[in-house]
């Protein structure tokens, strides 16, 4: 997906508060600030990807601060509290049909996806956002991922942030049960509050998922061009593919999918919004065959 005009806002806004948690010294932030407004003039345009830049932010601030994972505090905080609120939401799906377990799971995981920092407009409120159980999808192809699952299948599924990782564990394990493989991709370093191996430990992951790896790199969504071989590997060799959160979104519509994939997000902005085709705070669970790209 492409640059809108707000992700130039959003990218800036973003950056400025990631300086400010990772150093309190000004002589070094404004350095900071100097090198993020440096790169948006080299790379902002037309045919950026806005999380591709936002990765090269992230490593600009940590270069300059020394600060390399500015989120760690607010990450682990989210992870203890959607543990908290797990065992009920477990619960919540157990307790529904048979053929509506795996969409309740995609429900609670997608409006986990609001735990997401200094996005402008977005309420990182995790249960304020579990107050929208009845809110249901606004792009729904849940049963047509299920069509693609049977015994055996070899499913990726691409995490996301911090805390939500833990409801994320309620999806794999629905996939689990029917019969899937699953094996969970986290960020390979710190990448804005997105989950690592230490937050899938944190919740649980390494338990639900069949396997649990990194993406080997730090990269924000998935970036194909900086994967190593063994993850490229295990990406174009998937039977289907599940990816959590915008980024995701942002960075794989570039590259015609490998497998039918499915993105799974709540619209927390007006370009991705605008792109997958729906309003603003709505979830979406959006199947792709192979080969699509936007």
């Amino acid at each position: 997906m492409k640059v809108g005009s707000r992700c130039g806002y959003c990218l800036l806004h973003r950056g400025y508060k990631m300086i400010k948690m990772s150093t309190d010294d000004e002589e070094t932030r404004l350095k900071a600030m100097e090198e993020l407004l440096r790169l948006m003039g080299d790379q902002f345009g037309p045919d950026a990807v806005p999380s591709v830049i936002g990765a090269e932010r992230g490593r600009v601030i940590a270069r300059v601060t020394g600060c390399e994972d500015p989120y760690l505090e607010l990450k682990d905080e989210a992870n203890k509290h959607a543990m908290e609120l797990l065992p009920g939401l477990r619960k919540h799906v157990s307790e529904q049909p048979e053929a509506e377990r795996l969409r309740a799971a995609c429900l609670i995981s997608c409006l986990g996806n609001v735990v997401d920092y200094d996005v402008p407009g977005n309420d990182s409120d995790i249960d304020a956002a579990m107050g929208l159980l009845d809110q249901g999808f606004y792009i729904d192809d849940i049963d047509e991922l299920k069509k693609h699952i049977e015994k055996g299948t070899k499913l990726l599924f691409f995490t996301d942030n911090a805390g939500e990782i833990a409801f994320d564990t309620l999806v794999v394990e629905e996939l689990r049960r029917l019969g899937a493989h699953v094996a969970v991709a986290v960020k390979g370093g710190p990448s804005l509050n997105d989950a690592l191996m230490r937050d899938a430990e944190a919740v649980g992951m390494t338990e639900a998922a069949d396997e649990v790896i990194t993406t080997g790199t730090d990269a924000i969504g998935v970036r194909l061009d900086e994967s190593p071989e063994w993850f490229l590997e295990r990406f174009y060799h998937a039977d289907v593919i599940i990816a959590k959160g915008m980024a995701n979104w942002e960075t794989l519509t570039e590259t015609p999918v490998p497998c039918p994939l499915m993105y799974l997000f709540r619209t927390k902005c007006e370009p991705v919004a605008r792109a997958v085709g729906a309003p603003e705070k709505q979830n979406v669970a959006l199947l792709v065959e192979k080969g699509w790209k936007l």
